[in-house]
């Protein structure tokens, strides 16, 4: 699944007569810019056009799509253009869908007229009653760092769908995942178990082991609770049912003397408690991970794993791993916010990812530190299952996520004095800028990345040292400081600045050879 072009023409919060050209030549394409700009929202618009496609429900807003879907060489290479608008009438009226043979137009070597293109009526691009939903991407997958569920509430309906349809053995953990997948901070330590369950070694430990120092998992602490749903007060798992049920027998049978207490638990923010029972599963080692998880694959594992959540029956998941920096083994808790973050990305990639996929992530990046911003792209990259029918969206304010793009992988996104939103694709690439001019190029428009007092200095100096004649008059030139000549002043920046390593500095290079020129050849410093 590549996009290709989206144009929002009616409002979509601070979205309106906007084109986005994506990148669907390559894996991904990031958006940058400063904040209210709309980055977020065009994530927030691709959720909300494919939720209510998949639904066969009426669009919010008036928009023109273009994807891709299969890839070349196959049997299948199509693009589909969708034009929607709200105030045309009736659902069918709404939508407009058309698609072309993009394998055909490869062969020839000649553009698609428009009498090439086919027709589609709406019926045939939503979900079936079968599940089949052969004109849109096969996944949607998203992940948000903040704290709003701004995108979670597109996901709701297909999430209560799939857990209603496995209570009633509609489903199997074997078959697909929900077209529409949103993944939050507690699906990291589903990963984590998930990327343990093979006693061979992988990319993915591998992963942990180098970046994470993750060399091993010590235990595993389930505690399940009465959901609020049970009505079975004195049955073993409250009258679970389905795969829940089976998940849940199967992992008594290796848990060391399961407990079942009954405290008090929060039940809102005021601190309100109530009792309720709850239910302590532990599983000491990896081993009994394993013989507990027999006969399913990894990504069965974590289906299994969220599925159970979603019952409201897993309260808490308490993971002790073994660290190469330490004897001593630590709780999942005490590794880093980037860590935890970066670990349920790339679970998101790795057990949900197929073919025609659509990631959208915004600002995945958040808590990571430099070394790993910059390697960020290359961890998307080595877990994305398939390159060719994958898309990757990606917002982020990060100059060093964005360092080894071309600038087609890119869109820049700001908004003019009328508040109107725009997007472009850079004027040059980022890759080989390095980072102070990427935050000084268009993707970032910084006038400097120093200081306002260092750069104030900057000026100063520069600006007297341009200057034929200095006054001899005496002023305050900078608060907390003396009245000198500018002499004096000029003299006391050039000492200032040596000391912080700038010799000669400043935005324009035709003024630094002239600076140069002046100070008779003085090497110059870093800007």
């Amino acid at each position: 699944m590549k996009v290709d072009k989206l144009n929002i023409r009616s409002r979509f919060k601070n979205l309106e007569n906007v084109t986005i050209e994506f990148d669907e030549h390559n894996l991904m394409t990031v958006l940058v810019g400063r904040n209210g700009s709309g980055k977020s929202n065009v994530l927030e618009a691709l959720v909300a056009i494919f939720r209510n496609l998949d639904l066969g429900e009426s669009p919010l807003f008036s928009y023109l799509i273009t994807y891709r879907l299969g890839q070349r060489d196959s049997d299948r290479w199509q693009e589909v253009l969708i034009d929607a608008d709200p105030s045309r009438g009736s659902l069918a009226k709404q939508y407009e869908v058309k698609i072309r043979d993009l394998s055909r137009k490869e062969a020839t070597g000649t553009a698609v007229s428009d009498n090439e293109w086919i027709v589609l009526p709406f019926s045939k691009v939503k979900r079936d009653k079968e599940g089949s939903a052969n004109f849109l991407p096969k996944y949607v997958f998203a992940y948000y760092s903040g704290p709003s569920d701004r995108l979670e509430r597109y996901f709701r309906k297909h999430r209560t769908d799939f857990y209603s349809r496995l209570l009633n053995e509609e489903l199997d953990l074997k078959g697909d995942i929900r077209p529409l997948f949103y993944a939050k901070p507690y699906h990291s330590q589903f990963v984590l178990l998930a990327f343990f369950l093979s006693e061979q070694d992988s990319v993915e430990k591998e992963f942990l082991r180098e970046h994470l120092g993750i060399e091993g998992l010590d235990s595993i602490h389930f505690v399940m609770r009465k959901p609020g749903w049970a009505k079975q007060k004195d049955e073993l798992f409250w009258g679970a049912r389905g795969v829940v049920r089976r998940f849940l027998d199967d992992l008594i049978k290796f848990s060391i003397a399961p407990v079942k207490v009954t405290r008090q638990e929060d039940t809102s923010l005021t601190g309100s408690k109530i009792n309720n029972e709850f239910f302590h599963l532990f599983l000491p080692d990896v081993t009994s991970l394993r013989e507990f998880a027999r006969g399913l694959t990894p990504d069965e594992l974590f289906k299994m794993l969220e599925s159970t959540l979603l019952s409201e029956i897993i309260s808490e998941v308490s993971i002790r791993v073994k660290v190469v920096s330490n004897s001593t083994p630590l709780t999942f808790k005490e590794l880093s916010e980037g860590e935890q973050q970066l670990l349920t990305v790339l679970g998101l990639l790795k057990f949900t990812g197929g073919k025609d996929s659509l990631f959208l992530l915004d600002e995945p990046d958040t808590h990571l530190n430099p070394s790993w911003a910059v390697k960020y792209l290359k961890f998307l990259r080595k877990f994305v299952p398939s390159h060719e029918t994958s898309h990757l969206l990606m917002v982020t304010h990060h100059p060093l996520a964005i360092a080894e793009l071309e600038k087609q992988q890119v869109q820049v996104m700001w908004r003019d004095t009328q508040y109107q939103v725009h997007a472009k694709e850079p004027d040059e690439s980022p890759r080989g800028m390095g980072i102070n001019l990427i935050l000084r190029s268009d993707m970032f428009d910084l006038k400097t990345t120093l200081d306002d007092v260092t750069q104030d200095k900057l000026t100063a100096r520069n600006r007297l040292a341009s200057k034929e004649v200095l006054s001899q008059e005496r002023i305050q030139h900078e608060p907390g400081y003396p009245a000198e000549t500018e002499e004096e002043y000029l003299s006391r920046l050039n000492v200032e600045l040596a000391e912080l390593g700038f010799n000669l500095s400043a935005d324009d290079s035709d003024f630094v050879d002239f600076l140069r020129e002046k100070y008779h050849g003085e090497a110059g410093g870093a800007s």
